[in-house]
């Protein structure tokens, strides 16, 4: 008899391996994606907007109610004639001035220069944004909710705003935050395409906790993504719900004390969800034939590294059964566990770099 731990690798290692050809043309593998836009994520009410316009490094939706702010460092080199691979990188405290503790801005600000410093020496562009551009994160959200309408901001809610998911009249697939700032990806990527000097074939999108979730949720819905990066994204990222152990964060959790990162009908699972229909390590597989990379840390048990390595393992069979490389060096899938905790580290910034050359060199006009 397997122990219940083995018996959920056999469960999950099934469910992931089940993909022959890319979730494009795969009937059954758009079905799992669907049902994860359904059930999970919520779906995006609008795709490319008609009314959005580019002004230099800012991108102005219905009018300028939205301003997505660019962060854009070249490399040295770049040209029309030879563009460049593009780190994106989403950030609820990047360099614009957030409601953040000012105690941490000078590390956060010191962390992204090294950032842009191993990127560009690598000879990518680096593009950062701030999510609250788009929806309010939750210190915001908490404290909007309390608000009468009279008394918030202009367009408070972003996005929401604009087409619904505001917290009042939120139906059971209505976006949560994790989809919309998917969906800012997604809209920083046309800005891309319009950048002679940057190559949007060749561009990786990466995050953090829950903006690690958030880049993984990009992959899957916007196949212009090469490559996608998580780090440390656990409970509604990486982390598989049947892998669920004392210490790692419930879903219950999630949805009471973050209610506004995932849609609804995601409640419904919170009583079992070790026994969800669909698991993260059949999303994490629809990255296939692109490239997925997924970073723990040792001691960030809350995101349970365990769960979290284990289901890209699992994924990767989705690239062997298309003959590709799954799992390891210079494969599709990689990942790392690093000592210590919940962070974002310049340690892991480097070793994602890493990953990329193999990405970014297959699709090199030079290749």
């Amino acid at each position: 008899m397997c122990s219940l731990f083995a018996c959920a690798i056999l469960a999950a290692g099934a469910a992931a391996a089940n993909v022959a050809e890319p979730p494009r043309n795969n009937p059954e593998q758009q079905r799992i994606k669907e049902w994860f836009l359904e059930n999970y994520y919520g779906r995006a009410p609008v795709g490319r907007p008609d009314d959005m316009e580019f002004k230099e490094n800012e991108i102005h939706i219905a009018g300028g109610k939205v301003k997505i702010r660019l962060d854009v460092t070249m490399p040295p080199g770049a040209t029309k004639e030879k563009p460049c691979p593009v780190v994106l990188v989403a950030d609820r405290r990047s360099c614009f001035a957030t409601p953040i503790n000012s105690k941490n801005l000078e590390k956060i600000l010191a962390v992204q220069a090294e950032f842009k410093r191993m990127a560009t020496e690598r000879g990518y562009a680096l593009v950062m944004w701030n999510v609250n551009d788009v929806a309010p994160d939750c210190w915001l959200y908490d404290r909007y909710i309390r608000m009468k309408p009279a008394d918030l901001p202009p367009n408070a809610w972003g996005v929401f705003g604009l087409y619904g998911g505001e917290p009042d009249g939120r139906k059971g697939d209505t976006w949560g935050t994790i989809r919309a700032w998917a969906w800012g990806h997604s809209r920083v990527m046309d800005w891309i395409e319009t950048q002679p000097m940057l190559d949007a074939k060749r561009v990786a999108v990466c995050g953090h906790s829950r903006l690690g979730k958030t880049a993984l949720v990009a992959g899957v819905t916007d196949e212009r993504f090469l490559v996608a990066y998580s780090n440390d994204s656990g409970v509604g990222g990486a982390h598989p719900h049947r892998l669920w152990k004392p210490g790692v964060c419930k879903l219950s959790f999630v949805n009471k004390h973050h209610r506004h990162w995932l849609c609804f009908n995601s409640r419904k699972f919170e009583a079992d969800e070790r026994n969800m229909p669909h698991d993260m390590d059949e999303f994490l597989a629809l990255m296939a034939p692109r490239y997925l990379y997924v970073a723990s840390a040792s001691e960030d048990v809350w995101a349970g590294p365990e769960g979290e390595q284990f289901a890209a393992e699992m994924a990767s069979r989705a690239w062997e059964r298309m003959n590709l490389k799954g799992w390891g060096y210079k494969g599709h899938v990689g990942g790392h566990v690093r000592p210590g905790g919940h962070d974002f580290l310049p340690y892991d910034f480097k070793l994602f770099l890493d990953f990329c050359k193999t990405p970014f060199a297959s699709q090199s006009p030079q290749s």
